[in-house]
């Protein structure tokens, strides 16, 4: 009985023991934000941090202007040539952008690598990293942004842009979805680093849009009433807030993306005097929140008239046909000067019979100066132009999940037509060439990590091929001439 005594007391003492080892300190476990896909109404948002008090100056009048005649080059005015089976520009095809699903590979972590050497990049003078900036793919967890931060901070740029794509973040009016608050801390993230964040606002939600011609609901167009975009703005300026100095934490919004494409701008006319329906109550909103924030027209795509487009040039003067000039420099006028696989200081058209070079929307500068001849022309050579992409692409040196090379593109020749190391080269060109013009802005690479995208290399998608960064988030030859770039 004593022995059975002894061996109770012993095992009641063991059990104390481990009840107070469970009681101590615990290793915290880390928690990453991975966005839900699905789209969540939220009855109550969180409340916005309150602005100061501010008189924003009056809206400038919208009276349009008549405006001089542009004569365009005469390259210009002639129709396009699109051979068979080629689309006429590599953005401009309902389905020529492949979407990727929106799950991506585990990034790994190996240090940072470096490829097969290569030629040297031509030597330049100093660029002025807060003229540059990167556009992001925003829909990735917390460490992924983690990785997404540090690269940026590594390049020795200014600027970082994301896209809202309207229709996933917000369900309802006012509604948002756990992606949009996601943004919104990315954002105040970003702001935090240094970085100015710049926004682009598109593709309404199917509750805002109505059905087009034919009877179908397409992903991406924009809504019934302009109304409900320019409320959609500011319910996002609102939420997303100021810093503790008073400073919007969005230092710029593009009101829309490339509006003179039927697959961004399904069920109304391509034409400048729609979007500008469009744009004037959204610079309404923006403006009333914060003259401080830089309001940009949308870029259209640098492409010809088509079954699928407008001509960005055409299109561009009917803005001012529309009123833009009387703006003045409260607006910046967006563009997209892609090079295709032509190099940087290419002019146009030398005979080009494949497809991608004989035209002057293929032709980096082309775009710019034929873009800044219609600004001046029609009295408003006191704005800017804002580079809300560019870029030049290649598969050159990326591999599929599976180790293997990258798919053909069908009917894009021009990916396979640079390498990597002419991509990071005229990149590099191109920053100098924009920063050489006063009446250029900020320009913002497109783009850093979409071929982090499961399926995107696999699938041979474009949006990879610009990329700066391989599947294993792992550098190209653009992103380190870039980061090694001197800078101001």
């Amino acid at each position: 009985m004593k022995q059975r005594n002894l061996t109770a007391l012993f095992l009641i003492a063991l059990a104390a023991i481990f009840v107070l080892a469970a009681c101590g300190e615990q290793t915290p476990v880390p928690v990453y934000v991975t966005p839900t896909q699905e789209a969540v109404t939220i009855a109550a948002a969180p409340t916005a941090t309150p602005l100061p008090t501010a008189t924003p100056s009056p809206s400038p009048s919208l009276t349009p202007t008549t405006p001089p005649t542009v004569t365009p080059s005469a390259a210009a005015t002639q129709p396009p040539t699109i051979p068979p089976g080629v689309t006429y520009g590599p953005l401009v095809g309902p389905d020529h952008t492949l979407i990727p699903t929106e799950t991506r590979v585990p990034p790994t972590l190996p240090p940072t690598s470096v490829p097969t050497a290569g030629p040297s990049p031509t030597p330049l003078p100093g660029l002025n990293g807060d003229l540059m900036g990167v556009q992001i793919h925003p829909h990735i967890d917390s460490h992924e942004y983690d990785l997404v931060l540090g690269r940026v901070r590594e390049l020795g740029i200014g600027w970082l842009k994301l896209q809202f794509n309207w229709g996933v973040l917000e369900t309802a009016p006012g509604h948002y979805t756990p992606e949009f608050y996601m943004l919104r801390q990315y954002i105040q993230r970003a702001h935090t680093d240094g970085l100015r964040v710049m926004i682009s606002v598109a593709k309404a939600p199917g509750w805002a849009r109505d059905r087009g011609p034919d009877g179908s609901l397409r992903e991406a167009g924009p809504p019934r009433d302009p109304e409900l975009l320019a409320s959609f703005i500011r319910g996002t300026l609102e939420q997303v807030g100021v810093d503790v100095f008073g400073q919007p934490y969005i230092s710029a919004v593009e009101v829309w993306n490339e509006p003179n494409l039927e697959r961004e701008w399904y069920g109304h006319p391509m034409t400048g005097a729609e979007y500008m329906r469009y744009f004037r109550p959204a610079f309404d909103a923006i403006y009333s929140f914060s003259p401080e924030i830089v309001v940009i027209t949308a870029a259209p795509a640098p492409t010809g008239d088509s079954q699928w487009s407008a001509d960005d040039r055409v299109w561009l003067q009917q803005l001012y046909d529309a009123g833009l000039a009387s703006y003045g420099q409260n607006v910046a006028v967006g563009i997209h000067p892609y090079g295709w696989a032509n190099p940087p200081e290419t002019r146009c058209c030398d005979g080009g019979t494949r497809g991608w070079d004989d035209r002057p929307q293929f032709f980096f500068l082309d775009t710019i100066e034929d873009y800044r001849a219609i600004m001046v022309a029609n009295g408003h050579a006191n704005a800017q132009l804002w580079t809300t992409e560019f870029g030049w692409a290649t598969f050159d040196g990326l591999q599929t999940t599976g180790g293997g090379p990258p798919p053909d593109p069908a009917g894009d020749d021009y990916l396979g037509h640079i390498d990597q190391w002419q991509q990071a080269d005229y990149t590099l060109r191109a920053f100098q060439l924009g920063q050489d013009r006063p009446y250029l802005g900020p320009m913002i690479l497109w783009n850093l990590n979409f071929s982090t995208l499961i399926g995107a290399i696999d699938q041979g998608d474009p949006k990879a091929a610009y990329g700066m960064v391989n599947h294993q988030w792992q550098p190209r030859p653009v992103y380190l001439y870039l980061k090694n770039a001197p800078k101001s």
